[in-house]
């Protein structure tokens, strides 16, 4: 209840009283009173009771970044449901049957050509609502999808600044086309005194680093996904922007970098999470061209999916790149995305867990950095390992680059000098004869 004090003067005392007490058509004498007159009243008016919920609406897209394009494997997306287990790292088709748009009260939207929300698809999940098909340049904004959860229960208290909405369900993040994966199951959101926080059960797969053929499955755990600093209970939902610039991120290769406007990382118990996906890059500002689009999406609760507070999509806010700086040494290179990685060491010696990710020195040497340092990789690993391998870094630039014009026009002018040099050798020394020559 809310108690309120507040003066009225004797004469409108008096006056309400008589209206209520003195028969209709009766002279009533109101009293005369100096302005000074007054009783001090005591109001109670009763504080709005805690409301439940029963069919509340859960809306999120995690970041740009989880639905944007992908150097291998066409884009990162978003299925509806628990995917299963693709039995190793790889990309997903149309016949795994790993792929829902829908799977119960779960189901995927993303923005459409009309302005509002559709449902997703196999054969769209990689466009934007043009049916342009996602990039990975810097300013890419990704295709806007979201998961969607519906039938929500819970008890909203707004005079407390209290809540508590739970949803049964899952929906998977799915990078590189699927090669690595994991899913959100049962999200709840708790709110108090201002303050919420999103957790859920978080699973999925991963592989051994050190061995292709190794396929692991996450034992699932309780995870924060989201931590929402002033956060309002409107009158019919919530939208709030859970907390990621200027969040430090600590046990990460490569290092967080916190040097640009656009730093910060999603909870620190979701990192870790992320040390057995090879994904952990991807929730926290890592130093690429593509930290802007890691900043964590707004999320929208509604209090029921029938009246939802985001009848159509909101306007993306455009990816902002960090600006480029030169390597500190000359023993670097910078690929055509604007990385930078150290020159390639000696074939089958131990590469440093400091590289950037997604890197292909140019004597095809992989270079990995996502997870720890320490990986053994050589001068003659082949595309089909760089493209099955993925475990705890994320590699299939690898794949892109070498399918490089360039590369392929250097490799064939190595050929044709060798040729010319053994042609020349050849004829100096009478080893070949011109056919016109007897």
């Amino acid at each position: 209840m809310i108690r309120m004090s507040t003066r009225i003067s004797a004469a409108a005392l008096a006056l309400s009283i008589g209206t209520l007490l003195v028969p209709a058509g009766a002279n009533a004498a109101i009293p005369a009173s100096s302005p000074s007159d007054g009783v001090e009243l005591d109001v109670v008016i009763p504080a709005a009771k805690p409301v439940s919920v029963s069919n509340a609406q859960f809306r999120w897209g995690l970041n740009q970044e989880a639905t944007s394009g992908a150097h291998f494997g066409g884009c990162n997306f978003l299925s509806a449901g628990a995917a299963g287990d693709a039995g190793s790292s790889r990309s997903w088709t149309s016949a795994d049957s790993l792929y829902s748009a829908s799977s119960g009260a779960v189901r995927i939207e993303k923005p459409n050509a009309a302005g509002k929300w559709g449902k997703d698809s196999w054969a769209t999940k990689c466009q934007d609502a043009k049916g342009r098909a996602v990039g990975t340049s810097a300013t890419e904004q990704g295709t806007g999808a979201q998961a969607v959860i519906d039938s929500g229960t819970g008890t909203i208290d707004a005079a407390n600044g209290r809540a508590e909405i739970s949803w049964k369900g899952s929906f998977t993040v799915a990078m590189y086309g699927g090669m690595t994966y994991w899913s959100i199951t049962d999200p709840v959101l708790k709110v108090k005194n201002g303050t919420g926080t999103l957790t859920a059960a978080l699973s999925g797969y991963a592989s051994d680093r050190m061995d292709t053929s190794v396929w692991k499955e996450i034992t699932p755990r309780s995870v924060t996904l989201a931590n929402l600093p002033n956060l309002a209970l409107g009158e019919k939902g919530i939208i709030a922007s859970p907390a990621y610039l200027k969040v430090k991120t600590e046990g990460v290769d490569p290092a967080q970098s916190r040097t640009e406007p656009s730093w910060g990382a999603f909870p620190q118990e979701f990192i870790d999470f992320h040390a057995n996906t090879g994904q952990a890059a991807y929730w926290y500002s890592s130093g690429s061209l593509r930290d802007g689009a890691k900043i964590a999406s707004p999320l929208a609760i509604s209090y029921s999916a029938d009246a939802p507070i985001l009848t159509k999509p909101p306007k993306t806010e455009p990816v902002v790149p960090p600006i480029e700086k030169e390597p500190d040494t000359n023993t670097s290179t910078r690929h055509p995305n604007g990385e930078v990685v150290p020159d390639p060491p000696v074939a089958g010696s131990i590469i440093s867990g400091t590289a950037v990710p997604h890197s292909l020195a140019p004597d095809g040497t992989v270079i990995t950095g996502d997870a720890l340092p320490g990986i053994v990789r050589t001068a003659g690993t082949t595309t089909a390992q760089a493209a099955q391998w993925l475990g705890e870094s994320l590699i299939p630039q690898a794949v892109q680059l070498a399918k490089s014009h360039r590369d392929a026009l250097l490799w064939s002018l190595s050929g044709l000098l060798a040729l010319a040099s053994v042609s020349w050798v050849g004829f100096r020394r009478g080893w070949l004869q011109l056919p016109w020559k007897k």
